[in-house]
């Protein structure tokens, strides 16, 4: 990641157990990234995911939502939907 020298920043504070603290030092020394550097990018990745679940679940519920009507029904037949949860 690339941050621009006039971006604000705010610092925070949390707890992790002792077995991610020591993965975090490990994955540190193993990449040569700090600790910070390896935790904004984790989160960064963590909250992108997220998003992108979100907009998945949005676009199955219009799809079923656009089924469930009698004239639209039968593209639901051919569809595929074995990836879906």
């Amino acid at each position: 990641m690339c941050y621009v020298e006039s971006m604000p920043s705010v610092t925070s504070s949390f707890r992790m157990s002792k077995q991610l603290q020591r993965e975090l030092s490990d994955a540190a020394q193993r990449t040569g990234k700090g600790k910070n550097a390896i935790i904004i990018e984790a989160l960064a990745m963590y909250l992108h995911s997220m998003e992108r679940h979100s907009l998945a679940e949005e676009a199955r519920r219009q799809s079923e939502l656009v089924s469930s009507h009698e004239h639209d029904a039968d593209w639901y037949g051919l569809a595929d939907t074995s990836a879906w949860r």
